[in-house]
């Protein structure tokens, strides 16, 4: 995963996100279930625990106590604030990991199951590659009755050097590759949300509907990556030329109006980001 100097972690203690929302939401419906005793939940690119800030609010405290927490993020600092809201809320149990996203994998046992993952607001940092590879191993993460829970914007109220957010249609393709190329029947469609000052998606993806075993994925990875990189490879072509023309556009014509500036702005932010994805797909 590149490090996105612009990024940083979300902590509004008096405020719920959409995105958490919903995520919330998906959780609340097993917790409900009585005959639900324990829900692992790993809860990627943690960050400083703005997801599970409200849950006093939003959880029962006997649903609180079902809950296995596991947090993971590359910033100590940030995992040091989310546990101390963790240790206020009563779950079953609680633990952070430390780490690279791309390497998640290596220091979470493949063994170990979840039966809820979420990762929110964190495609746009990682090259589409790596996001596809995070999906996967994801996937073959979740236990039996697992879900898993993306969202991330379509584009940024306050642009990041070097972050390349993906559309719903695009993710849609990408990720419906990894499951003809491991012959489920199952087909994804991301819902796309549009909020006061941006546009997101989110994709829901439970791990019975998939109905092939992890094995699969093994066995089938040249093939997704093959299939990945040539799709990607379109995706970031047709962007960077579309990109190339509105600032060509800017280029001859200026910029009259205050919209056209951030047109502008978000155009050289994305040149940038699609131009380095560009050489990391060689």
């Amino acid at each position: 995963m590149t490090i996105i100097s612009d990024s940083d972690a979300t902590l509004e203690l008096q405020r719920i996100l959409p995105q958490h929302q919903s995520a919330i939401t998906l959780l609340n419906t097993t917790l409900q279930n009585p005959q639900v005793r324990q829900i692992t939940w790993l809860d990627l690119a943690c960050g400083k625990g703005q997801i599970i800030s409200q849950l006093k609010e939003n959880l029962s405290d006997e649903n609180r106590k079902k809950i296995v927490y596991d947090g993971y993020d590359i910033n100590v600092g940030f995992t040091k604030v989310a546990s101390r809201i963790a240790g206020n809320l009563d779950f079953k149990d609680y633990n952070f990991n430390h780490g690279d996203l791309s390497k998640f994998t290596n220091i979470l046992e493949p063994s170990q199951k979840f039966d809820f993952i979420t990762c929110t607001n964190v495609a746009h940092e990682l090259h589409p590659n790596c996001f596809v590879t995070l999906v996967i191993e994801s996937l073959k993460r979740l236990s039996d009755i697992g879900q898993l829970f993306i969202y991330d914007m379509e584009s940024l109220i306050n642009p990041e050097l070097g972050a390349l957010p993906l559309k719903g249609n695009e993710i849609k393709d990408l990720l419906n590759i990894i499951f003809e190329c491991v012959g489920s029947q199952y087909k994804v469609h991301p819902s796309v949300w549009i909020h006061k000052t941006c546009r997101g998606w989110s994709v829901v993806i439970n791990r019975p509907h998939l109905n092939v075993c992890n094995g699969v994925f093994d066995d089938k990875k040249e093939e997704i990556t093959n299939r990945v990189k040539d799709k990607i490879s379109n995706i970031l072509e047709i962007r960077f030329n579309e990109c190339c023309e509105l600032l060509n556009t800017f280029t001859i014509y200026g910029a009259d109006t205050a919209e056209d500036e951030q047109l502008k702005l978000a155009a050289l932010y994305e040149f940038w980001a699609i131009s380095n994805a560009k050489e990391e797909i060689k």
